[in-house]
């Protein structure tokens, strides 16, 4: 019992020593690293569309053209398609001699997205998704995940170098010879480029599209706070 009291009073005696705030001049600061890299991988979307009065008849159509794009498109290496949505609804129209909603048919809407690596291949790969029938609806090019994290840890370090840096400044200033970080925050920013299709739509036998992959900003900020010792300054 009196092992369990003293524990218990020397708990109580090290609290407060464990909240207190560590003396000195904290200091918030930041740094940034940026640096521009090539897009490498490019994601394009198209949608597949029918109408009719028959839900049956268009899902047969739609599902020729679907096929038509993979035939197409299955050849390329290192490419992955992926169908987002597919849905179908019915289409109305007002009647004025009965006042009311009349439904007209169906209409059958399939999308998709292909992404890859493979940059000179896209002017093909549009004009094979139009010849087979579906509608383009976009393309994004970007960096790929591979070379935006091997960019991420190399802007990391230069980040946390230029907070080191900037941090040994602001001791000097302040007349201190040492400093100690307390904690420190990463994060990066990188916003994707966006070519719109409408820009690139061609009809019947016009040259293909001139395409430019161009590049992206990637950002990484180290953010924190740093100790300064305690000290004394002479009011002059």
């Amino acid at each position: 019992m009196y092992r369990a009291l003293f524990s218990a009073l020397l708990l109580l005696v090290s609290l407060p020593a464990m909240a207190e705030e560590p003396k000195g001049t904290q200091v918030s600061l930041s740094a940034t690293a940026e640096e521009m890299l090539p897009n490498d991988e490019v994601v394009v979307r198209f949608r597949i569309e029918a109408e009719g009065p028959k839900a049956d008849a268009l899902r047969q159509q739609v599902n020729r053209v679907s096929q038509a794009v993979d035939e197409r498109l299955g050849r390329e290496k290192g490419l992955v398609q992926q169908t987002t949505d597919r849905r179908i609804e019915p289409i109305w129209h007002y009647d004025s001699v009965s006042r009311r909603q009349v439904k007209d048919g169906w209409r059958l809407v399939q999308s998709e997205q292909v992404t890859s690596t493979r940059l000179d291949a896209v002017p093909d790969w549009l004009d094979g998704i139009e010849r087979a029938g579906a509608h383009l609806d976009g393309l994004v090019f970007r960096t790929s995940r591979q070379t935006e994290n091997a960019a991420q840890d190399r802007l990391r370090l230069q980040a946390v170098s230029e907070f080191r840096a900037r941090a040994a400044v602001t001791a000097k200033a302040l007349g201190a010879s040492s400093f100690r970080i307390l904690h420190l925050n990463t994060n990066s920013q990188m916003p994707g480029p966006v070519m719109p299709m409408m820009a690139m739509a061609r009809a019947g036998n016009a040259p293909e599209p001139a395409l430019a992959a161009g590049e992206s900003r990637l950002s990484v900020t180290v953010s924190g706070d740093i100790l300064l010792p305690e000290k004394d300054y002479p009011v002059k």
